[in-house]
């Protein structure tokens, strides 16, 4: 690596360092508005408030460890082309595959370090973030659960209360299991269930079970009891388990139990691409500031601030679309990092032949 390189990345460290502060905060704040507003304002106690936040930090460190370095890299790079200091670097010789290595190596790392953080932090974490959940919703289920109100289970099922009766029996209960486009692929009718407490779990009687394929029913049963997780159960508007938080292996066991699942599809080909990103961010950061150099134009702050907001827009639409099955479960996962990394490689052999 030159000294140029080298004097490159110390310029970029604390700007990472900087944007990855906020955006953990940011994201943070996200999950503490959409996941546990609702019961924060049911009177869950903070101190579990707390601890479920500090338990999500890896979740929010997963996208955040990418997205920091587009921003980062793209800040750095705009104060040099602004201060001349590119294209004096150019202009003595140094070539633009000695700018890009070291920016690779920086992307390369932070991949790895994502990898990393997904497959031993983020299950790890998430796992005792659902027991806190659990304990946020023992508090006080009374005031948690409502008939007339949609929940999800520990499969991400969509529970809905028909009756409630104090002490936490209901009555008319229906389980409905997402099935993308093409509707629910499992509905669970149950004339009463009661909430076990200690075991953590729905008690429900009067089952019966119907599987659908296209719509139509292809299995229909009927049992006397079962029984339904309540761990992360939990109002319909705090959201549901974002698959991608599961190692690798639990994934390829729940793609295997369900080929169909777009969910687990989308998550499986996310875990894959987005640690990636941040070696296309790396070539997309450079070719944008070698594009300033040859127009003069250096990227202003707005414009950074725009191309980061741009990625986690895409990012967060396409994985929705993806669990549901509204599109591809490959687009979803490779289409943001490939709009970045197609634009940068494309604007960096403009640049480079010029």
């Amino acid at each position: 690596m030159t000294r140029f390189g080298r004097a490159m990345l110390r310029d970029v460290a604390p700007l990472y360092l900087a944007g990855l502060a906020v955006l953990l905060l940011l994201l943070l704040v996200s999950f503490l508005l959409g996941v546990l507003a609702d019961a924060l304002s049911r009177g869950a106690p903070v101190g579990l408030v707390a601890r479920y936040l500090l338990l999500k930090m890896p979740a929010a460190a997963s996208a955040g460890l990418t997205l920091a370095l587009l921003f980062a890299t793209l800040l750095a790079l705009s104060r040099m082309v602004a201060d001349r200091e590119l294209r004096a670097a150019l202009s003595l010789g140094l070539s633009p595959r000695a700018l890009l290595q070291p920016l690779l190596a920086a992307g390369f790392f932070v991949a790895l370090v994502a990898v990393a953080n997904n497959e031993i932090v983020v299950p790890w974490a998430e796992a005792r973030a659902l027991e806190v959940q659990k304990e946020i919703l023992l508090e006080a289920p009374a005031t948690l659960l409502q008939e007339g109100t949609f929940f999800t289970d520990a499969r991400g099922r969509s529970l809905f209360l028909g009756a409630l009766a104090p002490g936490g029996e209901a009555e008319d209960v229906v389980i409905l299991a997402p099935g993308g486009t093409s509707g629910p692929r499992e509905v669970i009718e149950a004339a009463r269930g009661r909430l076990d407490e200690e075991g953590g779990v729905w008690r429900l009687e009067g089952l019966r079970l119907r599987v659908l394929e296209g719509g139509r029913p292809s299995l229909d049963m009927q049992a006397e009891t079962g029984t339904v997780p309540v761990r992360d159960l939990a109002a319909a508007a705090v959201g549901r388990v974002d698959l991608v938080t599961l190692s690798l292996p639990a994934l390829l066991e729940r793609v295997s139990a369900d080929r169909r699942d777009p969910a687990a599809w989308t998550a499986l080909h996310r875990k894959a691409a987005e640690p990636l990103a941040a070696v296309a961010f790396a070539v997309f950061a450079l070719a944008v500031a070698l594009t300033g150099v040859r127009r003069e134009t250096p990227v202003g702050m707005v414009s950074v601030l725009l191309l980061t907001f741009l990625y986690y827009a895409t990012w967060s639409v396409a994985k929705l679309l993806g669990a549901q099955g509204a599109i591809p479960a490959w687009t979803a996962g490779w289409a943001p990092v490939a709009l970045y990394l197609v634009a940068g490689g494309g604007l960096l052999t403009w640049a480079w032949r010029r």
